[in-house]
């Protein structure tokens, strides 16, 4: 009889124990979950994961994401990434951020995305780049893997809470006194920014802090903002920093900036789409043409024998140039004038148009240069263009115009800027790729596209 007594006892006292564990459990809990132990497997089956991952023993982790002005297209983002990257690798060795991780924002019906037929929300960067070669420069994840990373922690298909979101804004008055002062400050929200947004684009993106911020200075600010707004005892941090194009570049153009542009290198199904109509539409190989790069792109030394495919590349903006730059884009004519003096020049018969023209403007500009081949490049069935992209299309046309013997751009056009990196990385000589179009043939002396040339170690 004092047996059962005592195991009922025994009993009662377990079960009031595990009442007020879980009780405990369920009070201390927020959205962001404390790292699961065993007996968290018993309380919480459906939150916690089986398994307390590795990585969240060897210290704390901060994962930055960030987005860009909705307006800014394809290349002006992938400018905004390199002062991204430069930033999180001096932030990585700054004490307790060594393990912080930069998300790449997905891709999403961008301004300048004609096609309306083909899907094109939520695209990876994988869809466009070698995530691989991106990662051996710093620690950049895509989306799709974040999302993984964060549901390993806070359970399958849990909404994605951000810890803080900070958005930038200009300063209504950049110079103080004449001096540019890197600096940043707090300003109350507008009402229509809501922590609630959509951020992203995922409807399952919530944050718990939501600031607006008057910011001017570099990438490298950022460092001070995360410290400024820090809370101890965090395991892991979720930040998004919006508008991240206000952000200057830290070192632009030097050896930093060359090597995370030198790690963008495109996905290799493009690439094969590209490599397959310069032989077929231009004869151009990497093997005759002196282009073979190594295969991984820290290997690169200093050439500049490029020769390229025996065409000229030329790429002629319209669209808004025609209106909010006409003082020095050319016209159809004049563009086919100065395009003609130069194959003439170098005695080819050849010229890759990559242009987001109309087909009138493009069937004038052959019009215009009959005695020669006027080639553009156009996906050969909706499947292609849908398995493409317009973002794929575009970077076909940046590698078939980075592989000719000679190119002609725009002027401030930052689609131009990335074929020059291109040839610069390939290696061609900087009097065959810094050339821009005048807005009328008759000039020689007209504004030009800065030139700077790639730098190694």
């Amino acid at each position: 009889m004092q047996f059962h007594s005592l195991t009922f006892i025994f009993v009662a006292q377990l079960f009031d124990a595990l009442v007020l564990q879980a009780v405990s459990h369920i009070v201390h809990t927020t959205h962001i979950r404390k790292i699961c132990e065993k007996r968290d497997i018993f309380f919480e089956p459906f939150s916690c994961p089986r398994e307390r991952p590795a990585e969240m023993d060897e210290g704390p982790i901060t994962y930055v994401l960030y987005d860009v002005n909705p307006g800014e297209g394809f290349n002006l983002r992938r400018d905004v990434y390199i002062r991204m990257a430069v930033f999180l690798q001096f932030l990585r060795k700054q004490p307790g951020y060594e393990r912080v991780q930069l998300v790449l924002p997905p891709w999403s019906n961008l301004v300048h995305w004609r096609s309306h037929n083909i899907e094109q929300t939520q695209l990876p960067w994988s869809h466009f780049f070698d995530l691989p070669s991106m990662k051996a420069y710093t620690s950049v994840i895509d989306m799709p893997e974040f999302l993984t990373k964060y549901e390993a922690v806070h359970g399958q298909g849990a909404d994605v809470v951000l810890d803080e979101v900070y958005k930038l804004k200009h300063f209504d008055n950049m110079f103080e006194n004449g001096v540019f002062v890197d600096k940043f400050e707090e300003h109350v929200c507008p009402k229509s920014d809501s922590g609630t947004l959509p951020f992203l684009g995922y409807p399952n993106f919530s944050a718990n802090e939501f600031t607006c911020l008057y910011f001017q200075g570099s990438a490298m600010l950022l460092h001070k903002l995360l410290e400024t707004y820090k809370r101890k005892g965090m395991a892991i941090r979720y930040v998004l920093v919006l508008n991240a194009e206000i952000a200057l570049h830290d070192l632009w153009g030097n050896v930093d900036y060359w090597e995370a542009r030198r790690s963008m290198r495109f996905a290799q199904d493009l690439v094969e789409v590209a490599d397959r109509f310069r032989w077929e539409y231009l004869g151009s190989s990497d093997e005759q043409d002196g282009t073979i790069l190594p295969a991984h792109w820290r290997d690169a030394i200093v050439r500049r024998q490029a020769k390229g495919g025996d065409y000229v590349c030329a790429h002629l903006r319209r669209a808004d140039f025609l209106y909010g730059r006409d003082k020095t884009t050319p016209t159809i004519q004049s563009a086919a004038l100065q395009i003609r003096a130069k194959l003439l020049d170098l005695g080819l018969k050849t010229v890759f148009i990559a242009s987001d023209c109309s087909r009138t403007e493009f069937y004038n500009l052959k019009n215009y240069l009959k005695r020669f081949r006027v080639v553009r490049f156009v996906p050969e069935s909706y499947e292609q263009r849908a398995m493409l992209k317009d973002g794929g299309i575009a970077i076909v046309d940046q590698i078939i115009c980075s592989h000719a013997h000679y190119f002609i751009g725009t002027y401030e056009s930052t689609f131009t800027y990335r074929i020059y990196e291109e040839r610069e990385i390939i290696g061609f000589p900087k009097d065959l790729t810094f050339n821009t179009f005048c807005k009328s043939e008759k000039e020689m002396n007209c504004e030009k596209n800065t030139v700077w040339p790639i730098v190694y170690h």
